[in-house]
């Protein structure tokens, strides 16, 4: 006598295939689309070569930039920094390691800034060469100002005055939605409204003359 398999998977079969089902719709999501911290301390890289993982641009003015390894007495994270090495360079012209394989929106981007003559910092929402956010400071004065390149056209959100007479300082700049906000040295530095919030890559970078140096670049995407 021949029995009719039913057409209703028994129960233990049914939550298998259910969890099957999930198991590839999350494999199939694509790597890049979920929230991943990036944390650059360069230890590992060897003296006196590029960093690895960075792409390596100049934004606003035209000028050359020469980006490397170095042994720090004392940093952030010991024993090597990062520094664009060239020390006369246009006074708008901003050199700019890019990290790789990360974007953000919005989060926290964090750097180590030893205290030097120079302006160094970040630059964020990075959409492309036209395109982007730059907040620098140079860590000896406490001048800081966030600018917004839209279309290669520079505009400044804001400006403030850190204090800090530590070798390195910490900038740690928050952005969510249009409000950008940034410590240094744990105190409030300055805070700015982007006018057209987007998603973008984050790098290290200096503008104008003088070698500075940096450690600890973090990226950390809000979920």
């Amino acid at each position: 006598m021949t029995t009719r398999q039913s057409g209703l998977l028994p129960a233990a079969a049914a939550a298998a295939v259910a969890w099957g089902l999930f198991l590839f719709a999350a494999a199939a999501v694509p790597a890049s689309t979920l929230p991943e911290k990036s944390r650059n301390h360069f230890d590992s890289d060897a003296p006196m070569r590029a960093p690895g993982f960075f792409d390596f641009l100049v934004l606003g003015a035209p000028g050359e930039a020469e980006w490397r390894i170095v042994t720090e007495f004392n940093p952030p994270s010991a024993p090597n920094g990062v520094s664009q090495i060239l020390e006369q360079r246009p006074s708008q012209s901003i050199a700019a390691a890019v990290r790789r394989n990360v974007t953000l929106r919005d989060g926290t981007v964090s750097l180590g800034v030893k205290r030097l003559q120079g302006q160094g910092g970040v630059v964020v929402r990075l959409a492309n060469e036209k395109n982007f956010l730059a907040l620098l400071i140079d860590p000896v004065s406490g001048e800081a100002r966030l600018m917004d390149y839209r279309d290669g056209r520079a505009s400044e959100l804001a400006r403030g005055k850190g204090e800090g007479q530590r070798d390195w300082g910490q900038l740690v700049v928050t952005l969510a939605g249009p409000k950008i906000s940034a410590t240094w040295e744990g105190k409030p530095l300055l805070e700015g409204t982007d006018p057209a919030p987007t998603s973008g890559r984050a790098a290290i970078a200096t503008a104008g003359p003088g070698i500075m140096t940096f450690d600890e670049f973090v990226i950390e995407p809000k979920e």
